[in-house]
């Protein structure tokens, strides 16, 4: 059976774009293996480590070009039985900007009109802030074959601006990742604090002008925690990047931001630049307590039983946490910066109370993972 991937990243600076894929693709090899499945991996970037990881399954890649003479694109969507479309996970939105989002919908449109089953997988849905962007996106979502929403906010909104009425909900694939605690060594003599500083929002965002809307300075904020976390010799501190853009240029990176910070904190540790999110999800699930504006980093996190704290500049956080009811979040659009700060800080202190939470939580996200597992089987 041939299937279509659309909106997932097998080669990216951001390791939660990448859990996506390795998840999504973990699950078909696991659920899926008597299909005897060919994937066809839509995308202008390479397949990276995705063939060494997954070498039972057959994948190529086709690129994303509509003005071609061959038609390549169009008639290799049009002959899969399947075409399951991730949207990076929170990109079917126009938080990020009109253009991205536009250019995402050129790419669905035809998918839809050439494969009969078109398959939203979980996700975030909107907000549409912008008309033209808000007309577009419902008319994907009415034609879709099934609408899968990773939280109750997205599954309500869908429901309110879409006719379909095949939706449902579940949550966050990246909660099925594989990982090994075992690959790195480190050290229980201290209580770990995995801290993800984001360099996006040290940089205010792809437009650098508070493109979120935080209440605070985000800068101030990890300052004053690294402040506090520094005094006490009872933590040991990791600053772990979840987006790696190596280049000079990249537009989106958190390594040369913790670089920055273990300057100005040197009792800090600063995590090697991870190939893949695996390895991420590896090291972060040896923290006792975690800190990340990366919303797959929390989840690599909260996944792995570790103690979470995450720090929202978007309604994607509060949707899939209020779901596992989990309220220990940091509200980076309402909070103020010593409210952020003190609520950082309690949390840290009581981390051993929020371990108990994320475990009951998790068994919430058991069960709906196997609903959404069952779902898909039931494609055929």
């Amino acid at each position: 059976m041939r299937i279509g991937l659309l909106g997932f990243e097998f080669s990216s600076s951001n390791k939660g774009c990448e859990a996506l894929s390795y998840s999504f693709l973990n699950l078909i090899n696991k659920y899926f293996k008597e299909k005897n499945l060919e994937v066809l991996y839509f995308s202008n970037n390479g397949l990276g480590s995705i063939p060494d990881h997954f070498k039972d399954l057959k994948i190529s890649q086709v690129n994303l070009k509509i003005k071609d003479p061959s038609m390549k694109m169009i008639r290799a969507m049009h002959s899969c039985k399947y075409i399951f479309d991730v949207t990076m996970g929170d990109s079917f939105s126009d938080i990020y900007s009109k253009e991205l989002c536009l250019n995402d919908i050129k790419f669905k449109t035809i998918a839809e009109l050439v494969c009969n089953n078109y398959v939203l997988l979980p996700q975030t849905y909107g907000p549409f802030k912008n008309k033209v962007v808000l007309q577009k996106s419902k008319r994907i979502l009415d034609k879709a074959k099934v609408i899968f929403c990773r939280d109750s906010m997205s599954y309500d909104y869908v429901k309110k601006i879409s006719r379909n009425r095949n939706v449902d909900l579940t949550t966050d694939m990246a909660f099925m990742l594989p990982y090994d605690s075992k690959k790195y060594f480190i050290s229980k003599s201290k209580i770990n604090i995995g801290i993800n500083i984001s360099g996006l929002l040290i940089r205010g965002g792809f437009n650098s002008k508070n493109q979120f809307g935080l209440n605070f300075d985000y800068s101030e904020y990890i300052d004053e925690v690294l402040n506090y976390l520094s005094q006490d010799d009872k933590y040991c501190i990791h600053l772990i990047p979840h987006v790696i853009g190596v280049g000079n240029n990249a537009r989106d990176d958190d390594y040369k931001s913790c670089e920055a910070y273990k300057i100005k904190f040197p009792n800090c540790i600063l995590t090697q630049a991870f190939d893949n999110p695996i390895d991420a999800k590896s090291y972060i699930s040896n923290m006792d307590c975690f800190i990340g504006a990366r919303m797959h980093s929390t989840i690599a996190s909260f996944s792995s039983g570790v103690a979470t704290i995450p720090f929202s500049y978007s309604r994607k956080f509060e949707g899939l946490f209020n779901d596992l009811k989990y309220p220990y979040i940091i509200h980076g659009k309402s909070d103020d910066l010593d409210l952020a700060v003190n609520k950082t800080i309690s949390y840290i202190n009581d981390y051993q109370q929020l371990q108990e939470k994320v475990v009951k939580s998790l068994a919430y996200v058991k069960k709906k993972e196997n609903g959404f597992i069952n779902n898909l089987q039931m494609l055929d």
